[in-house]
């Protein structure tokens, strides 16, 4: 059985004739443990509280008798601090102890009391519209300043030029929540969307980094804000979150791809208006030239000629970036809850990026044919019937 009285063990730790081995065999406890014991005890006037608390039962308990013995109350004040309940209890007996004898033990430190938590902080709902023809969209960052209010940042950023315009106001928080219902009824034409504050954070930065690569000047306060609003984590690759369909649902969702263009945040997207009057000249030239001997020889070449320019028109420049735009589109119209708009304008942009035919791609063709509604209905019959026109509105 073993020993668990502190006085025999202090004799088998004090005695040169025992080693080390017989004390762990008589304690139950290590080889390693017991001559640790046996040193601590040799200079128990150096011995730190937390090198006795670490000993086992039966030995920390023999230790604490010699420190009551050897009248070390700073030892035993400091051990009756210890989260350890059981280590402290022990060690207060041993000050009683000392105190009843009349020795002066200092007052064991109080654990010290943990920190209230700091209250979180409020966040405030942020914005952002889809992305336009252009690549430009709105966001709006909205940040809780205490004891003011709630700040709210918009911010005007575009794809390729970077951070184009910025305004930012304080408002009350009753004035906020009628602000973010105003933007919420008025904006769902612009396809305005609740955004986490990372991604709107992320859009602004992305955006006042093409600032600085394009030499473009930034909107008076700008970095000031951004400061203010904290480090912007880089911004999510939106084609990440569009992975090819099966092969039967991919050519599927580009082939009606055509009716995006029917919905209030990509009616207005049409193609870049020099090709379109390069075009439009080329048609009326047609539509006047004595060289066809019929209206049906003439609409033909005019569909021809249509044909080509939307092929001419989607360089791989063009195609990439329009690509990108579209992946934007669709993580947006995910975000709207709009998920089958959001296959179809991610499986058009996979499309473009691939290098398929544009005029394969109804979302692609539109921009261009959409302008000339007219010379596009001539297209011929076995054209697809997605070649449906959305009328300019």
């Amino acid at each position: 059985m073993a020993l668990e009285e502190p006085e025999p063990i202090l004799l088998l730790l004090r005695d040169p004739n025992v080693d080390s081995q017989e004390v762990a065999a008589q304690t139950g406890s290590t080889r390693e443990e017991a001559a640790r014991a046996a040193r601590l005890l040799v200079g128990l006037a150096k011995a730190s509280a937390e090198e006795v608390a670490s000993l086992p039962g039966p030995l920390f308990g023999a230790l604490l008798h010699a420190a009551v013995a050897s009248g070390r109350g700073d030892l035993l004040a400091a051990l009756a601090s210890s989260a350890d309940r059981a280590v402290a209890k022990e060690a207060k007996r041993g000050i009683h102890l000392l105190r009843s004898r009349g020795v002066q033990v200092p007052e064991p430190a109080r654990p010290a009391s943990p920190a209230a938590p700091l209250p979180a902080e409020e966040v405030f709902p942020c914005f952002a519209s889809s992305i336009d023809n252009q690549g430009e969209r709105a966001v709006w960052i909205s940040r809780n300043v205490p004891g003011r209010g709630v700040e709210v940042g918009q911010a005007i950023v575009s794809d390729v030029q970077g951070l184009l315009e910025l305004q930012v106001g304080l408002l009350g928080r009753r004035e906020f929540r009628a602000f973010g219902r105003d933007i919420a009824e008025r904006g769902r034409a612009m396809g305005v969307a609740e955004v986490s504050p990372v991604l709107a954070r992320s859009l602004v930065a992305a955006a006042r980094r093409r600032n600085d690569a394009g030499g473009r000047r930034v909107p008076e306060g700008s970095d000031a804000w951004l400061a203010r609003l904290g480090p912007a984590e880089p911004l999510p690759d939106p084609a990440a979150g569009f992975p090819a369909l099966p092969e039967g649902e991919e050519r599927q969702a580009v082939e009606s791809s055509g009716r995006l263009h029917e919905l209030p945040i990509l009616r207005g997207w049409i193609a870049e208006e020099g090709p379109l009057r390069e075009l439009a000249r080329a048609l009326d030239e047609i539509s006047v030239s004595p060289l066809y001997i019929d209206e049906a020889q003439r609409a033909a070449q005019m569909a021809a000629r249509l044909a080509d320019a939307v092929e001419a028109y989607f360089d791989e420049p063009r195609r990439q970036l329009l690509a990108a735009r579209l992946f934007s589109t669709a993580a947006h119209l995910q975000g709207l809850g709009e998920v089958e708009h959001a296959r179809e304008a991610g499986a058009a942009a996979r499309a473009l990026a691939a290098g398929q035919r544009a005029g394969d791609i109804p979302f692609a063709r539109l921009l261009v044919e959409k302008a000339f509604p007219e010379s596009a209905a001539r297209r011929a019959p076995q054209d697809s019937p997605e070649s449906a026109l959305v009328p300019p509105r």
